[in-house]
């Protein structure tokens, strides 16, 4: 029997060798794969009757559940239905459209939404590769950082298959700018694929990663589900809150309508029309699958309108007093991110740290190979405007106790 060509790419098989004891463990301590019996804020009922509050959920702005976000979700349900079972290349309907071209003229650029964030990558990456899009032609390199985010990386073979695809060591900027100068050498265009904030914590130094791009002629593809709607003052994300009106061609960017947007799905903003319309012909999960559900449409609608008012500044500022409030009781002095890591070390330590914290009332995220190297397992803990200040100071006062601190 002929062995099966490798490329380099995945191993799908060592992964789950490796990682899947822990992920056993995990579930069945009751800390992954938890159905929910109900949910107040960040207060749950675990299937098994325990009562905690969560420390897990994305949802930074607490917009999910506020009434008019609800309602207008219930709205558009109500006139519409479910869903429309057809392809988005044949119709679409008119709230979808109204949403596109608010987010649009809301974040600049051109706004295409997917019915998530990964396929909003599966559809825009390749046509990327391919020079559909603007800014990049002919060959390409694509330069992903280690820690960009598992939707994107997940598609490095499909690039693969017709262009270069390399890994660098996470924001090192001097990889990233000799392994740009060896593919321009070899006569490629090149990507740099990135998360404006990593979900394991951390942030792309995007005003370095800028000025590189312009120095070395890059095409720049930054997911940036994690910084929607809290960085900036309409809520463009990390990335674009620092370009401010000037947004040039070589930058796409890919957004969140989940997370601090309180809706779900995604899409990309493209940096014209061009490109758009590329999305839309030619984008395979754009053509082949569905849209947004439609109550989300008339959520996202009523959320779109929040951005465009001083809410949504009110709502930063709480998010951003509430991750100080842990960092100080935490001893942290790091960067603006919702997403706090506590290091561990090996799985079953953080496994076993997780199941205290959740016997004292507090639910956090255990994280381990593959989602972190080997051996460095983490903690994560996502911060909320809806948890209420005795909740952090007791995650906190908990952590020490149990020695994750350090």
């Amino acid at each position: 029997m002929s062995e099966r060509p490798r490329t380099g790419l995945r191993n799908t098989a060592a992964v789950t060798q490796h990682a899947g004891r822990s992920y056993e463990d995990a579930v069945a301590r009751g800390l992954m794969q938890v159905s929910l019996r109900s949910k107040n804020e960040r207060r749950v009922t675990l299937a098994s009757g325990e009562q905690v509050t969560e420390f897990v959920g994305c949802g930074y702005l607490g917009i999910a559940t506020r009434p008019e976000v609800v309602a207008r979700g219930q709205q558009v349900l109500a006139e519409w239905g479910v869903h429309l079972c057809c392809a988005r290349s044949r119709f679409s309907i008119g709230p979808l459209t109204e949403l596109e071209e608010g987010l649009s003229a809301l974040w600049g650029g051109r706004a295409v939404t997917f019915p998530s964030v990964t396929s909003a990558h599966m559809s825009t990456l390749p046509l990327l590769a391919s020079g559909e899009l603007a800014g990049v032609g002919g060959k390409v390199t694509f330069l992903f950082d280690r820690q960009a985010h598992a939707s994107m990386q997940f598609l490095r073979p499909v690039l693969a298959a017709e262009h270069t695809v390399e890994l660098l060591p996470h924001n090192d900027l001097d990889a990233l700018e000799t392994a740009a100068q060896a593919a321009h050498r070899r006569g490629d265009g090149v990507v740099y694929v990135a998360d404006g904030i990593y979900s394991m914590g951390g942030a792309c130094p995007i005003d370095e990663v800028l000025a590189l791009s312009k120095r070395l002629e890059l095409s720049l593809y930054i997911d940036d589900a994690h910084g929607t709607s809290i960085f900036g003052a309409r809520g463009e994300g990390s990335t674009l809150a620092r370009l401010g009106a000037q947004r040039p061609e070589n930058v796409t960017i890919a957004f969140s309508l989940s997370k601090g947007f309180g809706c779900n799905g995604g899409g990309v903003l493209l940096p014209g029309r061009a490109a758009e319309a590329r999305v839309r012909t030619f984008g395979m999960t754009y053509a082949f699958s569905g849209p947004l559900d439609f109550a989300v449409v008339g959520s996202a609608l009523a959320s779109a309108e929040l951005h465009r008012t001083s809410e949504l500044a009110r709502l930063q500022g709480e998010l951003q007093r509430k991750v100080r409030l842990f960092d100080d009781a935490t001893g942290r002095d790091e960067p603006f991110s919702p997403i706090r890591m506590v290091a561990v070390g090996s799985d079953e330590k953080a496994i076993a740290l997780g199941d205290a914290l959740k016997a004292r009332g507090h639910f956090v995220s255990v994280t381990f190979f593959p989602i972190v190297p080997r051996g460095q397992a983490m903690l994560r803990i996502c911060l909320g405007v809806d948890h209420r200040d005795e909740d952090v100071l007791a995650l906190a006062k908990s952590l020490e106790s149990l020695g994750a601190l350090g």
